[in-house]
């Protein structure tokens, strides 16, 4: 059952495209109803869960801990729920239940499966934020320790699951000149078992951006005082220390991904956009590439790490490549940007993924407002021919940006629509053939909205609004082979 792109004629801008360049010439298919299904209710109608500024806090992502998906659900009136579900409607059952509280939604979040165990944050009247646990029972969900006595409760960042534990960062107010310390904790999911483990320098900031490098977590410390420092931690006290400084000033990190054994990151280093690559070690910390633009990293394919860089004259996106081991870079294509001769239509990149030799990413087109004007979805495998669209518009909301998912399978699953108005969700094989819609869940005037995809056996699970009004729990099989076409590479 074919799909044409919403629209006919030409787009702005579409003149003296090549065929396809806009994706309106391209075949698209749809999956027959049923290849998608409702897994569970787990919202009554008209009780939530919460969406704050568009994007849905109510229902927290699906983790994974050794085989179990666990999240969390708050709803209008202040209650929260922690849910575990193995894939089964008989098997997706509340663990835990949590009484509205004074202190509003949304309350529960920030899960992190280590092990067995899922961690999570909980906003709560008599505690305040705090850590809790849970070992998918009801009375083995309980407070970790009350880091912070009091209503006040913690602020906490960068919860990992590393070694067996889950490792994190607490910030400590303090009274004036110092306002704040930074300490390293762990946790076995015991009151002995969790304690600081170290203190991180005074005056400086842990930037929200960090990553795993073999058996330790990687923070990006910052200060006018310091510099900004690449710091390690395994847990321990001894394993908690600084790796190499990256730079005298207090600059930004964004963009981190990892590529096997290895980690990058971007530096933004004023005028220039840094490049840099580190094992966890001194030596092995190093700059590969430095652009006088802004800077994405798209990922690794091979031996070489592919960037999007951002040309703000031309309102262009190019895709670029550096290799690992340094020696240059090569631009391998440039984005068509059917809106650059509009005033503040600039390309930037929205989410990327990668999946069977080729990288996913969202490239946005931005406008006169918040909201961007197009969101279109690309596939690379490095070269100028492979470097292809697959579908446009994607979410065009000014809050959220669409899903995007490998499922492992050759799949990639994301959110979007025809008109760029109300998402469902669609799938790729990764050419614009083996490109199509999903599902149609909630079929008319509002969409789906789907969201929080994780994996679990050979079922991909998500959220999606549907008949109910409200975002329930969903399902479909990891490797979509429908619409006919080609078949994944083997």
């Amino acid at each position: 059952m074919a799909l044409g792109l919403a629209g006919c004629g030409v787009s702005p801008g579409t003149e003296g495209m090549p065929p396809g360049a806009d994706g309106r010439d391209v075949k698209q298919w749809a999956c027959p109803s049923g290849v998608a299904s409702r897994l569970k209710v787990i919202t009554p109608p008209g009780t939530g869960p919460v969406i704050i500024s568009g994007q849905l806090l109510g229902t927290d992502q699906l983790v994974n801990a050794n085989g179990v998906l666990y999240f969390g659900t708050n709803f209008y009136d202040g209650s929260a729920v922690l849910w575990r579900t193995d894939g089964t409607s008989s098997g997706t059952t509340r663990v835990r239940t949590f009484p509205p509280s004074m202190r509003g939604p949304p309350r529960l979040g920030g899960l992190v499966a280590v092990g067995d165990q899922v961690f999570f944050e909980l906003d709560d009247t008599a505690t305040g934020n705090e850590l809790w646990v849970s070992d998918g029972t009801e009375r083995g969900t309980r407070l970790v320790k009350e880091l912070a006595p009091g209503m006040d409760g913690v602020s906490l960042q960068h919860l990992s699951s590393l070694n067996g534990l889950l490792v994190f960062v607490r910030n400590v107010s303090l009274p004036a000149p110092t306002f704040m310390r930074r300490e390293v904790w762990r946790s076995d999911g015991t009151d002995a078992g969790t304690f600081r483990v170290a203190v991180l320098p005074s005056d400086v900031e842990v930037r929200f951006t960090s990553l795993k490098v073999g058996a330790a977590l990687h923070l990006f410390l910052s200060s006018e005082t310091h510099g900004t420092t690449l710091w390690r931690t395994d847990g321990t006290s001894a394993g908690t220390f600084a790796v190499k400084k990256l730079d005298a000033r207090s600059t930004y990190v964004h963009h981190v991904a990892q590529a096997g054994n290895l980690g990058l990151f971007v530096l933004d280093d004023g005028p220039n956009d840094e490049v840099w690559t580190t094992d966890g070690t001194t030596a092995g910390t190093v700059r590969l590439e430095s652009f006088g633009r802004s800077t994405s990293l798209l990922g690794v394919l091979d031996s070489s790490v592919y960037l999007a860089t951002q040309s703000t004259d031309t309102k262009r996106l190019h895709v670029e490549r550096v290799s690992l081991s340094g020696g240059g870079k090569t631009r391998i294509t440039t984005l068509p940007n059917l809106y650059a001769n509009l005033p503040d239509a600039t390309p930037y990149l929205q989410r990327t993924t990668s999946s069977g030799g080729r990288l996913y990413f969202s490239m946005a087109i931005g406008g006169s407002g918040p909201a961007p004007r197009d969101v279109s979805l690309w596939a690379t495998d490095g070269t100028t021919a492979g470097t292809q669209l697959l579908h446009h518009p994607l979410d065009l909301s000014d809050d959220s940006n669409s899903s995007l998912f490998a499922t492992g399978d050759g799949s990639v699953f994301f959110s979007a629509s025809k008109d760029g108005l109300f998402t469902e969700p669609w799938f790729t094989r990764g050419t614009p053939a083996t490109t199509g819609q999903l599902a149609d869940i909630n079929p008319g005037t509002w969409g789906s909205s789907p969201d929080g995809f994780a994996r679990l056996g050979s079922r991909v699970y998500f959220f999606a609004s549907d008949e109910t009004g409200e975002y329930q729990l969903w399902s479909t099989p990891s490797g979509i082979h429908c619409p006919p076409g080609a078949a994944p590479a083997k």
